[in-house]
């Protein structure tokens, strides 16, 4: 990518690590903490989606310290085209499909930011953009189950990485 387009904020960006794996497709956000992860010096966990139980279309999001942060569930009558997630009764965002390829998402934060994120169709980038800037840059890791994320500093918000997780959970599913 020509150095002239990439946002100043890039080189202060908070990385993450987004993995998806086991039997119920957890979903697991890391912080990158240094160059490479080791078992000696495992990359933080900031939070996991799961789904609420087995049969269940509802997922679970957790903090690192296995707490509840939410619950995100179909919004909508239209299957698959918007999806809330919801503290208690209280709407913490809505994630909505904002075109025919599965691409586009619109994002928007309940009393706060609203994102478009783009999603890898024929390509591996992944981009989110917020208030017409790029705020989320990132890519498909080694396999479709993972994406390394940079994210501008201030942005990283629990709610916001909860999203983004559950948009590759889907991504992923498409």
């Amino acid at each position: 990518m020509p150095e002239a387009i990439l946002p100043a904020w890039l080189d202060d960006a908070r990385r993450y690590y987004c993995e998806i794996g086991g039997p119920r497709d957890t979903v697991r956000v890391l912080l990158v903490d240094g160059d490479e992860e080791s078992p000696e010096r495992p990359w933080p966990l900031r939070l996991r989606l799961e789904p609420a139980s087995r049969f269940s279309r509802r997922i679970r999001v957790l903090d690192a310290e296995d707490r509840e942060r939410g619950v995100i569930s179909r919004a909508g009558l239209v299957p698959g085209a918007r999806y809330a997630m919801r503290r208690g009764d209280e709407v913490v965002w809505t994630l909505a499909i904002r075109s025919i390829l599965l691409r586009r998402h619109a994002l928007d934060i309940a009393g706060g930011e609203s994102w478009t994120f783009e999603t890898p169709f024929f390509n591996l980038r992944i981009r989110g953009i917020t208030r017409g800037t790029p705020g989320l840059l990132g890519g498909v890791g080694l396999s479709k189950r993972q994406w390394c994320l940079a994210i501008e500093p201030g942005r990283d918000t629990p709610d916001l990485l909860a999203a983004i997780a559950f948009l590759h959970r889907r991504w992923w599913h498409s």
